[in-house]
């Protein structure tokens, strides 16, 4: 059919819509069968501006929604690609026989937000598409709602949306679309036990890639069924489909691939013991996860959300007051003018304040979402990464592979916890005790254990129903460790300290280091001093604005030490 298409088009003589049209179903065939070809954005190109001069608004919409999938997908490029989604969902959204279009690029808005961890935002999504009439194609956003349940770790939900997604992609003979969901599936039972179920559907897939030749999933596959190898104990074939995956990734050019790969490929060492080839794997996966995964990033997809929500209200806006000045001119040539001139002001001034209300909200949104990013860029900071990740190095290379496998459990636990949390508004405080405990254990481990440390929790606090923003007290632990104890010539103790006082839950960081006059002769010690406790102020600061509280951070000078006091309002899980 392919092949077909291709002799068809180079045949026609004639560029109207039908040879659009021609186009258009020959790049959704063929696009994803090979994505590294580099000329597909340029051939997409070539039919969004032939579809401009021919105002054929189906040729545009679709030209800019593969623009954005080539972006998206293959030059991983996330933000670019929303760029053409947003322009391509402009040409569809108004009109109802473009319904099914529409569709499909607010499909692939969701997949970003997926990408990026945004799974409160995709699932929304996907859930809201789902029940849309015009939606044909419901068994595909099934298969996207497994993903995020499958990325949340949500397994039974998980299972339960691929197999619903299965029927339907069986049903409309897809095999792109089976081949994706029966990898997918195959991971998913396997994490959650039923192995052989889980490595059937894996080979499945395999099997249906290599048939129909679907290069644009074989990196996928591949990775997911290294995975699942892994855990059926056959490390051969995990090493064979993780090193596969790897090389495959590289040349497709896309980094989300190889992030992956690099993830399962440094899992497969570890499983050989192999932990200098598991290390350096999974340093570079962190350096290309951090790349993909950052903060900057989400909050750049974040704004690029928010302006195209504004530009569109703007447009509505700009609308409406020309149809208002045509009313109102019409008006004056009767007896009424003043009076609806009147009305059209107060409706205008109404608007306005309106206006200037949404601005401050999206302004304290804005705010929100950046204190949030701040806050995790602060819990994990790179030096901190940096120093643990060359900590395990050299216990390899002195062959201390004991403490380098317990370095390396502890810091992957501290790693995977923080960013399930960031995801978290409040978590449970005794949650965050352990993950504040993980830490500092870390940090003792790197410090020669040149400090201890002591948690008191007062009794009458039920630790397992008491709620918190989650690290919200690591900034303040870093720098009594880095600017306190660490310079002080004996050991010395930190206390961490949570009691409940007038409604409000006192956390505290107590400890016997040099202080801050000695500390701040080191103008960097200050400098990280000070975005901790701007960070953490701003965190307060929303919370209060949320909860109308009087939450604070105060700062105690002791003859010896420091102590910092961060008061929070009393939340009850239950």
């Amino acid at each position: 059919m392919i092949d077909s298409l291709e002799n068809v088009i180079t045949n026609y003589k004639k560029k109207d819509t039908n040879y659009v049209n021609l186009r258009i179903k020959y790049v959704a065939r063929k696009m994803f069968l090979t994505p590294a070809d580099t000329t597909w954005t340029s051939y997409n190109n070539t039919t969004l501006n032939l579809s401009k001069e021919l105002k054929y608004p189906k040729g545009v919409g679709i030209s800019y929604n593969n623009l954005g999938i080539i972006q998206h997908y293959f030059l991983s490029d996330p933000l670019k690609g929303l760029e053409f989604y947003q322009k391509s969902y402009a040409v569809f959204e108004n009109e109802p026989k473009f319904q099914k279009y529409a569709i499909g690029v607010l499909t692939n808005i969701g997949l970003i937000n997926l990408e990026q961890q945004e799974y409160g935002k995709a699932l929304n999504s996907f859930k809201t598409l789902l029940k849309n009439p015009e939606n044909k194609s419901k068994h595909s956003t099934e298969f996207y709602i497994g993903n995020v349940y499958g990325e949340q770790k949500q397994l039974d939900s998980s299972i339960y949306y691929y197999k619903k997604s299965l029927i339907g992609a069986e049903q409309h003979k897809q095999p792109i679309l089976i081949a994706n969901i029966k990898t997918n599936l195959g991971l998913m039972q396997t994490n959650a036990g039923f192995l052989e179920d889980g490595l059937l559907n894996t080979q499945e897939s395999l099997d249906l890639i290599a048939t129909h030749n679907i290069e644009g999933l074989r990196v996928t596959a591949y990775t997911n069924a290294a995975e699942v190898y892994l855990q059926n104990n056959n490390i051969e074939k995990a090493e064979y489909y993780a090193s596969n995956s790897l090389k495959l990734s590289e040349g497709l050019n896309s980094l989300s691939t190889k992030n992956s790969a690099l993830a399962t490929l440094a899992n497969v060492y570890a499983q050989k013991g192999d932990y200098k080839n598991a290390l350096t794997n999974y340093k570079e996966h962190i350096v290309l996860r951090d790349s993909l995964i950052n903060a900057d990033r989400k909050l750049e997809i974040s704004r690029k959300e928010i302006q195209f929500k504004a530009d569109k209200d703007k447009a509505i806006a700009q609308v409406e007051i020309e149809r208002q000045k045509s009313i109102k001119n019409a008006s004056i040539l009767g007896g009424a003018g003043l009076i609806l001139a009147a009305i059209i002001g107060f409706i205008l001034y109404r608007r306005k304040q309106d206006a200037v209300s949404k601005s401050k909200e999206a302004e304290f949104n804005a705010k929100v979402s950046d204190t949030e990013l701040k806050a995790l860029r602060s819990q994990m900071n790179p030096h901190f990464i940096f120093n643990s990740l060359n900590s395990i190095g050299d216990y390899i290379l002195k062959n201390d592979t004991q403490s380098a496998s317990d370095y390396l459990s502890k810091f992957a636990k501290l790693m995977r916890l923080t960013l399930e949390n960031s995801e978290k508004k409040e978590i449970l405080l005794s949650d965050d005790i352990s993950l504040l405990r993980t830490y500092m254990d870390i940090e003792r481990k790197r410090f020669n254990n040149a400090f201890n440390y002591v948690i008191k929790v007062d009794d009458e606090l039920d630790e397992d129903n008491i709620l918190v923003p989650p690290m919200i007290l690591q900034p303040f632990i870093e720098n009594s460790i880095i600017h306190g104890l660490a310079q002080k010539e004996n050991s010395g103790v930190l206390t961490i300290a949570f009691k409940a006082e007038n409604d409000m839950l006192i956390c505290s960081v107590d400890d016997n280091g040099i202080g801050r006059t000695s500390s701040a002769k080191n103008k960097s010690a200050t400098e990280n001093k000070s975005m901790g406790m701007a960070i953490t102020k701003s965190r307060i600061e929303i919370i209060n604005k949320l909860k109308n509280t009087n939450g604070n951070v105060e700062i105690i000078d002791k003859t010896e030490g420091t102590r910092i006091d961060v008061s929070l309002p009393m939340q009850l899980a239950y």
